[in-house]
């Protein structure tokens, strides 16, 4: 957290602890509103517990829409690669540390957290503003006011002080260090030739009987899944916006009854020297005095005084000790030496504009839009209420779409995943199709959804309108497919054996590059290849690498299925090869990542262990509701 918090990070609340290679996913991630997640509310929302907490959906589900929209990532995108559920176990991590790093008895002390709080605004002060308003500004960004930030703090200090105790204990021994650099740096080579179908007799078709006695061993492979036509509705606040006008007149009192609101306070920009000590403050404010010029008096006294060039302050963003010389002055002042906890500072008041009420015209649009918000929410319960009277009444989504003017979409036939017949995915164009989906399944056919909430605040209800049951296809349908599977099936077969003999006569002693000629097929060399390599760099697909780097001895020959092909692979070469050039910081910055690496796997197990000991619970059949997952499907007629 501390490090998200000095490089800027725009988590709303600062309360989450990065665990190292143990969170992989998205970092980051924080609670939304300090504990509103926590919100004792119904007992059978509970997403998960750990310990006497309880997380519940609502808070959840707002967490995980706040993070996805920060991070402008969809919502199906993010349930098809499992954000959800990164997001929640990230949460109960959190928890669990925090919770034994209590029971430890680890707290950290207020200097500790003062100072990294400094530590925290350092880079902000450091820019030119003031402490005091960069810690304002910290406050505001994370909704917190300054003991609720301590506070997070020194949790997340004990937090990280448990883990470095934990991590504490891991060494990585030289002998260890020795041999993996030594596996990280042995280069093998190798020779290879290629088996197709065409190298083995041609298979003969089977019998009809016999290929559906085949069929029937593997038809839950073809069987199409259950399929659903839904209809759905969409009340948009968008829509809702354009039917409501707000009268001037009503926008003018609204502007009247709040002047206080739209007046612009007195601004001035202010100048400061930074001095460390006030024997220097006061010899840098007396040479200002001569000609009135803080900054040629600052130059005069060389890197010890710090100079920020002005900036404009009203009098809530001035550090409250600078704030009474800063506003009492006239412009063209320069301010006595006032002690802060940053040292002497001398201020320079450049310019003053004076204090004033903005014009009607000027904050109308304003007004509008916060006064139709309001309107807007007022607007969409109330239509929503409508919608589900009218739906409650037995009315078709056809007709209620008519009656409010609502959007209408028709899915004519989805899997339970979202995925259209004789289609791979869902359709990115409809909104919110995972939640749209799951509900949909959960209905019987004539029925319709309560009202969806979507990320963009709009609602839906979906309606089933037919239910298409899983079935099987009748075997003259696929049979071509099927025909053509059992095929392939058979020549890999006696492509295996055939290989399995060749291999035989290899290991008995006979030629390698004999052999291929026999076979009539060129012997293809591999080049030295070090241990790591990616397919790209090596020139050799995934399978032959692997198949390269299993083998143990120099000699040894093994079989690689690849694409539509067989290779009969023999190890050629092997050494190991460590740079000339290794330097004792080569060797001691591989110690320290083998190090973090036995850390992480510590603090990976001790995680594990407070899940345990916590008794950690995720409501499975509830996350499930939530976040349908989209998972890959190719679904087709």
């Amino acid at each position: 957290m501390l490090k998200q918090m000095r490089d800027g990070a725009k988590s709303t609340v600062v309360k989450f602890v990065l665990f190292g290679l143990l969170l992989l996913a998205m970092t980051g991630l924080a609670l939304i509103g300090g504990n509103s997640v926590f919100n004792s509310i119904g007992g059978n929302d509970v997403v998960a517990k750990i310990g006497g907490i309880k997380i519940h959906s609502a808070g959840f589900e707002r967490m995980v829409r706040d993070e996805l929209s920060r991070k402008n990532v969809s919502e199906s995108d993010a349930i098809r690669t499992g954000v959800p559920r990164i997001i929640l176990n990230q949460e109960i991590n959190r928890q669990a540390f925090n919770m034994a790093a209590a029971d430890t008895d680890i707290l950290p002390g207020e200097v500790l957290a003062a100072q990294q709080v400094k530590g925290i605004i350092a880079p902000y002060v450091k820019r030119g503003m003031k402490p005091q308003e960069a810690l304002g500004r910290l406050e505001q960004a994370y909704n917190m006011n300054e003991s609720e930030l301590v506070a997070s703090l020194k949790s997340d200090i004990a937090t990280q002080m448990l883990q470095s105790i934990v991590m504490s204990g891991a060494f990585a021994p030289k002998q260890l260090v020795d041999d993996a650099m030594k596996y990280s740096n042995e280069y093998r080579s190798g020779e290879y030739f290629m088996l197709t179908a065409k190298d083995v007799p041609p298979v003969k078709p089977p019998s009809e009987a016999g290929l559906k006695s085949y069929y029937e061993t593997v038809q839950s492979d073809y069987t199409l899944p259950e399929y659903r036509a839904l209809t759905v509705i969409t009340l948009t606040r968008k829509a809702v916006a354009a039917t409501i006008k707000i009268p001037d007149a009503q926008l003018e009192q609204h502007y009247k009854d709040n002047l206080d609101a739209y007046r612009l306070p007195q601004t001035r920009y202010i100048a400061q020297a930074v001095a460390p000590d006030e024997a220097t403050a006061m010899k840098v404010y007396q040479a200002a005095q001569k000609d009135n010029n803080l900054a040629a008096a600052v130059k005069q006294a060389g890197g010890k005084v710090t100079y920020l060039k002005a900036e404009p302050f009203q009098r809530k963003q001035i550090a409250e000790e600078l704030r009474l010389a800063a506003f009492a002055g006239t412009q063209g002042t320069i301010t006595a030496p006032i002690k802060t906890p940053f040292g002497w500072n001398i201020l320079y008041i450049k310019k003053v504009i004076p204090g004033k009420v903005q014009p009607f015209s000027a904050v109308k649009g304003e007004i509008e839009s916060n006064l139709a918000q309001d309107k807007i929410d007022d607007a969409i319960y109330k239509e929503s209420n409508k919608i589900e009277d009218a739906i409650g009444g037995g009315a078709a989504l056809q007709d209620i779409a008519k009656q409010f003017n609502l959007p209408v979409v028709v899915l004519k036939k989805v899997s339970a995943s979202g995925v259209p017949a004789g289609q791979k995915k869902p359709d990115a164009k409809v909104p919110n199709i995972a939640k749209i989906v799951s509900a949909g399944f959960s209905l019987e056919k004539g029925e319709a959804s309560q009202m969806i909430e979507a990320p963009d605040g709009s609602y839906q209800v979906v309606g089933v309108d037919d239910v298409f049951p899983a079935s099987q296809p009748p075997f003259s349908a696929v049979r071509a497919a099927v025909l053509d599977r059992w095929t392939k099936e058979q020549e890999f077969e006696a492509l295996n054996n055939k290989a399995k003999n060749i291999v035989a006569r290899l290991q008995k002693g006979a030629a390698f590059d004999k052999v291929a000629a026999e076979l009539k097929q060129p012997v293809m060399q591999t080049g030295m290849i070090q241990r790591g390599e990616t397919s790209k760099q090596a020139k050799l697909d995934d399978d032959m690498l692997n198949g390269l780097f299993s083998l143990s001895a120099v000699g040894e020959t093994t079989t690689v299925t690849t694409k539509n092909a067989l290779a009969v692979l023999r190890l050629t070469d092997r050494k190991i090869k460590m740079p000339k050039d290794t330097l004792k910081s080569d060797e001691e910055g591989f110690a320290s990542a083998l190090q973090q690496r036995i850390s992480s796997d510590f603090l990976e197990q001790y995680r594990q262990y407070l899940w345990g000991k916590y008794k950690a619970h995720i409501n499975e059949k509830l996350f499930d509701s939530l976040y349908a997952q989209n998972g890959d499907s190719s679904d087709s007629d």
